[in-house]
Formats: structure tokens, sequence, C-alpha cells
């Protein structure tokens, strides 16, 4: 046995470890529950991850096949994306699935409650979605637009679009990230959270921005409808608006450059602006009260 020293002295009240005995257990890592930071950031990389993947594979098969990829040709653009979103977002949903289900994620995938479906509520949803974005329109301006091609033309963008991106998308956003956020933290939490993931994924600075603020308005109408049929509803009619402008050339357009006149612009743009705070003030006293109502059960 070594002389004891200063360096190797024990602390007091800490018995000397003798050589050749048996070292102190160790103890366990405790793995942070499902969902935490770093599962967000995986399951985002999983979805980034398999859109590049899948994009390079189906270009690399057009290339072997031989078939020009012009991505000026809206109609050739349009079945491009088609495929790659299609394959991509549907292995994407099913691997967080599976990543899910090995950290220990459990409970609902989403709810399909047809009690949600209030006409009234919807109208207002989507009413609130068209001013939002009169609202961030002077920030949108600011920042590079979407190409002209980017996601083609034809009935095939057409399906992507106003189809399967809403289906899909919601899916994962509202189902499996929201869900899974919600039962860990509460609704106010998981409708923020969720609704910066969904923005997330639409990687261009607009579309981010956009995304983001509809994320906020569909969470929270999936949190008070329990129904994600309602969230695909709303999340095809922005898109197929958003599909219908592009198709008319006013896909870059804005509302100032429309109205023309900077008096009645400044008075839509007033009324927008009400709406959107009057809406914000409703929808956080709601999940205030959401969370409050949480908070009792805890307690209880």
């Amino acid at each position: 046995m070594p002389p004891m020293t200063e360096k190797n002295r024990p602390a007091a009240g800490v018995p000397p470890f003798e050589e050749g005995a048996a070292e102190p257990p160790k103890k366990p890592r405790v793995r942070k529950p499902f969902p935490s930071a770093n599962d967000l950031f995986a399951m985002f990389g999983i979805v980034l991850g398999m859109q590049i993947a899948v994009s390079l594979a189906v270009s690399f098969v057009l290339l072997v096949l031989g078939v020009e990829t012009d991505a000026a040709e809206p109609l050739q653009q349009g079945r491009r994306m088609a495929a790659i979103y299609l394959l991509a977002m549907t292995a994407a949903y099913f691997m967080v699935l599976w990543y899910r289900r090995m950290r220990g994620g459990s409970g609902s995938l989403g709810r399909f409650s047809v009690r949600g479906l209030n006409p009234m509520l919807l109208l207002w949803a989507f009413v609130l979605m068209l001013a939002a974005g009169i609202v961030c329109e002077p920030l949108l301006s600011l920042l590079p637009a979407v190409k002209e091609y980017e996601f083609g033309r034809g009935g095939w963008a057409l399906v992507t679009l106003v189809v399967a991106a809403p289906v899909l998308e919601e899916l994962l956003c509202r189902g499996v990230v929201l869900e899974s956020l919600r039962a860990r933290y509460g609704a106010a939490t998981a409708w923020a959270v969720s609704s910066f993931f969904f923005g997330a994924l639409h990687l261009q600075p607009v579309l981010v921005v956009n995304a983001f603020v509809i994320g906020l308005i569909l969470g929270y109408i999936y949190i008070v409808a329990d129904s994600l049929w309602a969230t695909i509803i709303l999340h095809a009619l922005n898109n197929a608006v958003a599909y219908l402008l592009l198709l008319t050339g006013y896909g870059d357009a804005t509302l100032a450059g429309l109205v023309g006149d900077r008096t009645i612009y400044w008075i839509v743009y007033a009324g927008a602006a009400a709406v959107t705070m009057l809406s914000a003030w409703m929808v956080w006293r709601t999940l205030r009260r959401l969370g409050s109502g949480r908070k009792n059960e805890d307690a209880a």
C-alpha cells in the first residue's frame, strides 16, 4: 500500500480505498425523459436528413435513367418535388415514430375528434391567418423571396401542397411533437415549441417566419378543437390560397402593392393588426387557463 500523502489522503469521514478492494459503484447515468431539447434536435435532424437523402437519391436515379431535370420547366419540377416530398416525409414520419419509441415516448400520436370541427372556429382561424399574414408582410418583404419554380406546377404540385403537406406535417408537428411536449411540459410550452419546430422545417427564411406564425394558429386550434382534422383543413386552405396566388402571378405580391393607395392600405393594416392582437390575447388567456387547470390537477 503506498504511503499516505497529502495528495492521496482521503477526505474527513471517508474511509481510505485499499488496493485490491472493489471500486465503489458508479452512479447510473439518468436519461432525460422524452422529449428533451436533444430529442427535438434529433427529430429535426431525421426530417432534414431524409429530405437531403431522398433528394440526392431521386436526382441520381433520374440521372441514371437519362431523364433531364430542368428546374425551369414547371410541370417537371412539380413531379420531381412531389416524388421527393412524399418519399422523404413519409419515411421521416415513421423514423420519428421509431425514435420516439426507442426513447420511451408514449401516449397519443394525434387526436381526431369530429366534434372539434366547429365551422365558426375554423372560419375565425382562417381569418386570423389572413390578418396575421398582413401584419407580418413588412417583415416578410425584407427576406429573400421563394424562387418562382421552387414547388413547380401541375396536378402533382397541387397534390403535394394541398393534400400531402397538410396531412404529413400535421401528423408530425401537431400529432407527434405537440402531443409529446404537452404530456411533459403542458399546453403553452407545447404550443410555442411545436410551432417553432414547424417553422424551422421550412428552412427558407421567409417560409420559416410565415410557417411559425401559421403554426401558432394551427397549434392553438388543435389544442382547443382536439382534432387534427381541423388543422389539416386549415393547413390545406392556407396552402391552396398560396398556390392560387403563385398560379395567377401574385406569389410575390404585397397588399401595399395591390391596394396602391397608402391611406386604404394603413386602414386595412390597422384592422388586421387589431384582429391579430385581440386574437393573441384570447389565445394566451385560454392557454393560461389550461395551464392553471393542469397545475391544479397535479397538486390534487
